[in-house]
């Protein structure tokens, strides 16, 4: 099976959160996993915010963003996905970033998986439930 990860699952693979073993089975799994390149920046960004509060160093940064790009990942251009990203986000008030992993979802026929609880509770209130999965809920 074919699931999108958006960067708070892509996260809970290299800190201990307690939804890492859920988030591991996607990793560990014999299916596809699919999501924007954007989810680069965003760990990018993840990784800057945990150094700048020295939870980690840079080695550890630049350890997890090596091992991320060895990472069976099928990536899709960020610009492809912009004009559905953007028209998702305006009509169920999410935002853009998160469309984009919506927007992927959606073209690749698949479930958009997250472990950001906030997010999903937004989307299983709204007409695109369906297409939203609660890593939590993983088996």
């Amino acid at each position: 099976m074919r699931h999108v990860v958006d960067a708070s699952v892509v996260a809970s693979w290299y800190f201990e959160e307690p939804l890492t073993a859920k988030a591991e089975t996607l990793l560990e799994g014999p299916g596809e996993l699919l999501a924007p390149d954007l989810l680069h920046l965003e760990i990018a960004r993840l990784l800057f915010d945990r150094v700048a509060r020295v939870e980690i160093g840079e080695a550890t940064a630049d350890r997890i963003l090596a091992e991320l790009r060895l990472v069976p990942l099928e990536l899709t251009p960020a610009l492809d996905l912009a004009p559905a990203a953007l028209s998702l986000s305006l009509r169920a008030s999410l935002p853009v970033t998160e469309g984009f992993y919506l927007a992927l979802a959606i073209q690749a026929g698949c479930p958009f998986v997250t472990a950001d609880r906030h997010l999903y509770d937004l989307l299983s209130s709204g007409p695109l439930a369906q297409h939203a999965v609660w890593v939590g809920d993983l088996s």
